[in-house]
């Protein structure tokens, strides 16, 4: 039967060998870099990362965002989630990746938070739920940094990472805009303190960006998983001794003073100084925004919310 096949029928090998050669053809033409398949599954994984737009290749700009919260906070990650969607924040550059995450202690005491947040992670599976405490007091920035390499693997799977919290509009084009000439190694980014005009009434070891927003590049989340210095000085608020972390272990050697295209908003009682003053156009990230009605005034201010509900109509049809 096998000699038959082959002396009678040629036409059926034919036909295999020019199947497999047009399957070769399609991979080498449609998929030239490398033959990197694995791309194309990236955004169906429930462990990685989540992709704004079509990337079929490596990113060539990478930022993981991570979102200090608590487990009660359910209508600010909603919130948030809004701003930071697909249709607020069209990606200009496919090559541009966004990793935003929602960061949280165990909240292994309270069942109503429990079911909560697995709803939540259910629905987004955009969470990391750390083994901490709730405090700032309590090494959860330290958590957040140091478990990074371990959650995501070693080998650079982002160039930066970013904390910040959740009282803070992040401005996604313009950030991405401001660091995209930055270092990628022994980099720190953020508002320094202290800064001109402003005193303190508590010790300052070094100076340090400030918690509304800061970047590092992942070379030092790596360095602060592995050093024992970080472990070694934690006694006053985390993102203070970030900036003491670095100075004591020599690191941080690029830093980058992002004031006052970060900063917090002004309330109508204050007066500006170093690290606050009113909403401009050129703005990365601004903080404070722990009332709704202040979302409301900075989401008008930059467009976000385009007037589509006219309050003279008793409906709106989209």
């Amino acid at each position: 039967m096998t000699d038959s096949f082959f002396s009678k029928e040629p036409p059926h090998l034919y036909l295999l060998f020019l199947s497999c050669l047009l399957l070769l053809l399609t991979v080498f033409v449609v998929y030239p870099n490398d033959l990197r398949l694995q791309s194309l599954f990236s955004a169906c994984s429930n462990n990685g990362p989540s992709i704004l737009g079509p990337v079929s290749t490596r990113p060539d700009f990478r930022v993981l965002i991570g979102i200090i919260t608590t487990p009660w906070t359910f209508e600010r990650r909603h919130l948030l989630r809004h701003v930071y969607s697909k249709s607020l924040w069209p990606a200009k550059n496919v090559t541009d990746y966004l990793d935003i995450r929602f960061v949280i202690c165990n909240v292994t005491n309270n069942e109503e938070h429990i079911s909560m947040l697995e709803l939540e992670i259910m629905a987004y599976d955009d969470i990391i739920i750390l083994n901490c405490t709730e405090s700032t007091f309590f090494a959860k920035t330290h958590s957040y940094f140091t478990s990074l390499p371990d959650f995501f693997g070693r080998g650079r799977p982002y160039d930066y990472v970013m904390k910040t919290d959740d009282d803070t509009y992040l401005r996604l084009d313009a950030l991405v805009a401001s660091l995209r000439d930055k270092p990628r190694n022994d980099m720190y980014y953020g508002v320094e303190i202290p800064c001109n005009g402003t005193e303190f009434n508590f010790w300052i070891p070094a100076p340090f960006m400030t918690g509304l927003g800061y970047v590092l590049s992942w070379d030092l989340v790596e360095w602060m998983a592995d050093s024992k210095v970080p472990v070694n000085l934690m006694l006053q608020p985390e993102d203070m001794m970030v900036g003491w972390w670095l100075q004591m272990g020599k690191k941080g050697k690029n830093r980058y003073n992002s004031f006052p295209m970060m900063y917090d908003i002004r309330g109508d009682d204050q007066e500006p100084n170093c690290f606050r003053h009113d909403l401009t156009t050129d703005t990365v990230a601004v903080h404070r925004l722990k009332e709704n009605s202040r979302w409301a005034t900075v989401l008008k201010y930059f467009n976000v919310t385009r007037g589509l509900i006219k309050l003279s109509k008793l409906h709106y049809i989209a």
